[in-house]
């Protein structure tokens, strides 16, 4: 039934936007942006160079985002000298603003956005998602992407829909190929920029755009739920060295991976893998239980063995940050055998069934 209504809902739009657009009036337009975050600020960067350098495609650039010290996007259009509405005072867009906006671009805002909002934009609003819908829905994608070892990933530009997240048709998607090594703002950054070139081509003509559009597929459905502060921790007993390195190249700039000793954090910084056949069997001869962690001398790490075998941290903070060797002394040396605990990581539960087979 939903599915039906949004069909209703593009068509009738498209309708209405050739009575009010003609191809030689859709430019330029007025544009009111919707973002917080990095992701965001790279697109929002594009569109002001656009603003500023090429009147005949962007008139006004105004900025709609939330209140935080740490949004990046507000403190963007703050050093772009934009004009910004916080959300969720929707009335300063649609009844008080003196801009009447064309349409509304929205890239990893996080919030649902009313249907009398999405309709007072003549052209709607898109929203470019860093992933290939519908595979990652939700707030997350890019770490979810490197978490769960996907070898592809994509943009779409897709139609916004009332009061639910990346559920709208398609208007322009872009694939391409991850290396094996990637991190997250690696990908952040290669999504982004494919995402500005696709809101170029979108832009050009957002009612072709939209009448290309396809409704999203019903199957291959995933979603990147939000990062709770136990998708940091690892669990030994379940996770592999691979598993690890993702879930490390997934979140390390962001925050630290965790674990638990004496009920108390511990951060694990400068992760290594350890290919040394030699190493990896002696370290093997001395234990098999997850979570025991030993010091080796040649690779100046703590070795933590996991589910299928050792991976090491050059660095880790317990009450303070120490290098491997002054954790060693500190505390596992003073230990007949010292063992991490597990804390179940409940990203992983979307992510192993959600993997897209080899």
């Amino acid at each position: 039934m939903f599915i039906l209504h949004g069909r209703y809902f593009v068509h009738r739009h498209i309708h209405l936007f050739k009575h009010c657009y003609s191809t030689s009036t859709i430019k330029p337009l007025n544009v009111a942006f919707f973002g917080s975050d990095l992701f965001s600020m790279h697109i929002l960067e594009h569109l002001y160079q656009l603003f500023l350098n090429d009147k005949s495609r962007i008139k006004c650039l105004e900025v709609v985002t939330t209140v935080s010290t740490l949004n990046t996007v507000m403190q963007g259009a703050e050093k772009l000298q934009l004009t910004t509405h916080v959300w969720p005072d929707i009335d300063s867009l649609i009844s008080k603003s003196p801009v009447q906006f064309d349409v509304g671009i929205l890239a990893s805002f996080g919030q649902l956005l009313p249907k009398r909002l999405i309709e007072s934009f003549p052209l709607g609003i898109i929203n470019v998602h860093p992933s290939l819908l519908p595979r990652w829905r939700g707030s997350s994608p890019l770490i979810y992407t490197i978490a769960s070892g996907d070898k592809t990933s994509g943009v779409s530009i897709m139609d916004i829909r009332p009061k639910h997240f990346d559920i709208g048709p398609v208007l322009m998607q872009q694939s391409f190929p991850l290396s094996t090594n990637m991190t997250m703002f690696e990908l952040l950054k290669i999504s982004a920029d494919v995402g500005c070139s696709l809101l170029d081509k979108v832009l050009e003509d957002p009612i072709k755009s939209r009448e290309n559009a396809q409704e999203q597929a019903l199957s291959g459905i995933t979603y990147a739920h939000k990062i709770n502060k136990y998708g940091y921790y690892i669990d030994w007993h379940n996770h592999t060295t691979e598993d690890i390195d993702r879930l490390y190249r997934a979140l390390n700039q962001i925050a630290n991976l965790r674990t638990i000793f004496r009920q108390k954090p511990v951060r694990l910084k400068l992760l290594t893998l350890i290919n040394d056949q030699s190493i990896l069997n002696d370290l093997n001869t001395i234990s098999s239980q997850p979570g025991t962690a030993i010091y080796n001398k040649s690779l100046e790490c703590i070795c933590i063995r996991c589910k299928d075998g050792w991976i090491g941290f050059k660095k880790l903070a317990y009450l303070k940050s120490m290098y491997a060797r002054d954790f060693q002394n500190g505390y596992i040396s003073k230990m007949d055998r010292f063992v991490f605990d597990s804390i179940h990581n409940s990203l992983f539960d979307y992510i192993y069934e959600r993997r897209v087979p080899k």
